[in-house]
């Protein structure tokens, strides 16, 4: 199942990550990188819609290209 996780960096910035993992090991492993899981918004996407999609057409990010949440600090929303 796909979920979209809205995140936000320490400054505020906000940005979306999309997996296929589940709820709670998504919010732990954006903790781990320095962000505040905010809200899941599963609901807005279509069940055809996929990480690999998100990602190219939606700039979203995935667990392989979520940086460290340092990296983020002053680039407005991400």
């Amino acid at each position: 199942m796909l979920n979209v996780l809205l995140i936000a960096n320490e400054c505020g910035d906000y940005g979306h990550i999309a997996s296929t993992v589940t709820k709670e090991k998504l919010v732990d492993f954006v903790e781990t990188k320095g962000y505040e899981a905010v809200e899941f918004q599963n609901e807005d996407y279509d069940s055809t819609d996929t990480v690999e999609e998100l990602k190219r057409e939606c700039g979203y990010f995935t667990l392989q290209t979520l940086p460290d949440s340092e990296e983020t600090i002053g680039y407005g929303s991400y």
